[in-house]
């Protein structure tokens, strides 16, 4: 979010905390059935790209019933930051030069707030290949 002013982070804050109070399983089905869209656009999140992947082979052992031990709240908020990829409408626009940044820190958010619950799921993921 170091590229973004201070009020474009606002915004991007308070539009994750309400897009991820707001996600819904229906939600995560849309976002499931686009996955071509958000591995095409995740090219763009720079740093954040191993994190993406991460995090949408969580969301699919989720949808899958494969890995159901983990709390709503952590799966929305990984579902809103994919539907925020997916979306054209953004706090700053795709078409914009630094259209991508606000992408960036929507995971970043996601990153930084549930970090041990991603190891915890990269534990798991580890574990189903051995």
């Amino acid at each position: 979010m170091n590229n973004l002013n201070e009020a474009d982070r606002e915004r991007v804050g308070e539009t994750f905390e309400q897009g991820a109070s707001h996600f819904t399983q229906e939600d995560l089905n849309k976002v499931m059935q686009d996955a071509e869209t958000a591995k095409k656009k995740a090219t763009k999140l720079g740093k954040h790209i191993e994190s993406f992947q991460l995090m949408w082979s969580l969301l699919q052992d989720y949808w899958a019933g494969n890995y159901t031990s983990i709390p709503w709240k952590f799966i929305a908020a990984i579902g809103f930051a994919m539907a925020y990829l997916i979306s054209p409408l953004d706090v700053i626009p795709d078409f914009l030069v630094l259209g991508f940044v606000d992408d960036a820190a929507v995971f970043g958010l996601v990153i930084s707030a549930f970090q041990s619950e991603l190891e915890k799921y990269k534990e798991w993921k580890d574990n189903q290949k051995q």
